[in-house]
C-alpha cells in the first residue's frame, strides 16, 4: 500500500465510485457483504487497493498546496519535476491571525498595512527526492491543504 487507508468518512462520498470499482472487479454487492463478514483480510486488501487509486488520482490533480499557522503562510507549486516554495512569517506580538480570512480582507482593503507587520519573506525550490506523488502525499499528511493557483501567485508576488 502506497498511501493510508481512506477512513469511513472519506469513503462515504465515494460510495458510487467504490461500487463501480467492485463491479469492474466482478464483485457483486452480495459478494462484498460476504467478504466483509467472513474474509475481512480480503475486504481490507480491496479497500487498500481502492484507497491507493483514489489517493493517486487526487494527488495527480494537485498543483498547489498551502500550509499556514497563525504567524506564517507557506505556499507550494508542485510541478512535475520540482517543487517551489514561497512564504512569509510575521513575528510581531500584535499580529492578527493568518488563520483568519478577515485578516486577508483587511490586508486587501488597505485597512491593515502589510509592511507594518514586518514580514520575513522566503522562497526556495528543489527537485523531488522521491516521487512527486510520495512527497505531495507526505505534505498533505503533515497538514498542507490544496489551494488555488491565484493564492500561490498572490503570496509569491509579495516577495521582492
Amino acid at each position: 500500500m502506497s498511501y493510508r487507508l481512506l477512513s469511513a468518512k472519506e469513503l462515504e462520498p465515494l460510495k458510487k465510485d467504490f461500487i463501480k470499482f467492485l463491479a469492474a472487479n466482478s464483485i457483486t454487492g452480495d459478494d462484498w457483504r460476504e467478504l466483509k463478514s467472513k474474509q475481512s483480510e480480503e475486504a481490507n486488501r480491496i479497500l487498500k487497493i481502492f484507497s491507493d487509486i483514489v489517493w493517486e488520482k487526487s494527488i495527480k490533480k494537485i498543483r498547489f498546496l498551502e500550509h499556514r499557522d497563525h504567524k506564517y503562510i507557506k505556499v507550494f507549486n508542485c510541478g512535475d519535476k520540482k517543487i517551489s516554495l514561497a512564504g512569509f512569517s510575521i513575528n510581531s506580538k500584535n499580529t492578527p491571525s493568518l488563520m483568519d480570512p478577515k485578516t486577508f480582507e483587511r490586508l486587501g482593503s488597505g485597512e491593515l498595512i502589510f509592511s507594518s507587520l514586518k514580514p520575513e519573506f522566503y522562497k526556495s525550490g528543489k527537485e523531488y527526492t522521491t516521487t512527486r506523488s510520495s512527497e505531495v502525499y507526505r505534505m498533505i499528511e503533515s497538514g498542507c491543504l490544496p489551494c488555488e493557483k491565484s493564492f500561490y501567485y498572490g503570496i509569491k508576488s509579495l516577495i521582492t
